[in-house]
């Protein structure tokens, strides 16, 4: 019995440093996310009263592209996170019943790692669109 439990112990502390690094990125991307809504709005309200319409307009079609990659970023880590979880709710299951299969289990974790990988994919690009918003902005990128 005691054997059991260290195994499940070993395996929710586990879990918990996976959750908690997917707390983090969703952090990072809720950061990202909020400053380029600001920037699209700020940039918004400039078009409206500026001379300067056509670079603000390539700028405000940069940071609409952004918000739209770090939504998708943000729902591929969600899926991770729901993937996560399915993952140690199954295992512990599993295991407390003496029923483990590897196999579900497995393509449980895959998923998840598809889907974190998907997600830092989207967050890549999204800062590459920042420097091409942040070079339209400075005026060396026409």
């Amino acid at each position: 019995m005691l054997n059991k439990l260290d195994d499940m112990v070993d395996l929710i502390t586990g879990s918990l440093v996976l959750f908690s690094s997917i707390g983090l990125f969703a952090l990072t991307l809720n950061t990202r996310y909020t400053h380029a809504i600001g920037r699209v709005r700020d940039i918004y309200e400039e078009l409206k009263r500026s001379e300067e319409s056509d670079k603000l307009a390539k700028e405000l079609t940069v940071m609409v592209f952004r918000c739209h990659l770090l939504k998708w970023s943000f729902g591929l880590l969600l899926c991770s996170g729901i993937s996560s979880g399915m993952f140690l709710l199954g295992s512990i299951i599993f295991r407390s019943l003496g029923y483990f299969t590897e196999d579900a289990l497995l393509i449980i974790v895959v998923s998840s790692v598809i889907f974190i990988f998907s997600s830092m994919i989207f967050l890549f690009i999204d800062v590459m669109s920042s420097l091409k918003a942040t070079l339209i902005h400075i005026e060396i990128l026409k």
